[in-house]
């Protein structure tokens, strides 16, 4: 039956309203959301672990990069906290002790001519010159006593902290970047586009593979402003695909538009009003039959006949 009139009145909702066309339904798009994966630091693409079109869970790894000299500055920063951490040897503090020790001794045989100097000194037997100069090594050796004591305590005392902790902090941070050698999947997903080939040098920040959410797809829908009233998030809507004619899918009201689009500045007439639409988001449930770029028609089960 031909229609009466040839030209169909084309609503900003994407649908014809000719009679032979549904009115109660609204087209879109399945759409994903991606994930791009890379290494924060550059390196060699040593191993390819996926192909495009696999299937990943989180975990999975893709793609490990090669970077032995930071498998080396790891290892020269392990060595340096662990001898952070266990102090001077038996060894460094016994000689310590013993360079402290004898300088002691020392100083006490200083201190003992320099009171036999005073005696001497006072019945003229010896010049002051003399004697200044034994006074003078007493202070001398005692400021050397002072300092080898201080470097004996400082021995026994250890390693201070605030090493110890710089030392661990770049041990966390080069054992990240060697992390960052291995990109994985980080959650399920479908391997799309691998960018990188064995033996390629690839620079810090550079995406590696195009992964999409095997679990995460959607479709963005435009209901006029006569709808509005009868949808909220977390409304059901009812999917048709072109490919599974007979079968119809669920989905789930996510998000409406709180913003008109396709309006004129001034809304004067009723005429005008109703082409004013409303941006609805809608999840589906993750079947294997849909796949992000069908063409779907939604309906909703909540917005009554008078209405479409």
């Amino acid at each position: 039956m031909v229609c009466k009139t040839f030209l169909c009145i084309v609503a900003a909702l994407g649908f014809v309203s000719c009679a032979p066309h549904r009115t109660d339904s609204v087209s879109g798009t399945i759409e994903t959301d991606e994930v791009h994966v890379a290494s924060r630091y550059g390196g060699r693409v040593e191993k390819i672990f996926a192909r495009e079109g696999d299937g990943l869970k989180a975990g999975d790894l893709i793609v490990q990069l090669e970077a032995s000299e930071l498998q080396a500055r790891l290892d020269r920063a392990n060595a340096n906290l662990q001898e952070l951490i266990a102090g001077p040897r038996p060894q460094e503090l016994a000689a310590a002790k013993s360079q402290w020790e004898a300088q002691v001794a020392e100083l006490d045989l200083a201190r003992r001519e320099a009171k036999r100097s005073e005696q001497l000194l006072a019945t003229h037997t010896i010049s002051p010159e003399e004697h200044d100069r034994t006074a003078n090594r007493v202070q001398s050796l005692e400021k050397s006593v002072a300092a080898l004591k201080s470097q004996y305590d400082l021995l026994v005392a250890g390693t201070r902290s605030e090493r110890i902790a710089q030392a661990k902090a770049d041990v966390a941070e080069l054992e990240t970047q060697v992390r960052e050698m291995r990109i994985y999947s980080p959650t399920n997903t479908i391997l799309e586009v691998l960018s990188v080939k064995v033996g390629d040098v690839i620079p810090a920040n550079r995406e590696v593979a195009t992964l999409v959410l095997a679990n995460d797809i959607w479709v963005r829908v435009y209901v006029p402003e006569t709808w509005l009233g009868f949808l909220k998030v977390g409304g059901a809507a009812k999917i048709k695909v072109d490919s599974f004619p007979d079968k119809t899918f669920n989905g789930v009201i996510e998000q409406i538009a709180r913003v008109a689009e396709f309006t004129p500045r001034n809304v004067q007439t009723t005429e005008e009003r109703i082409k004013q639409t409303f941006g609805i988001k809608i999840r589906l449930d993750a079947v294997d039959e849909l796949r992000p770029g069908m063409s779907v028609d939604a309906v909703f089960p909540s917005v009554p006949e008078h209405t479409r």
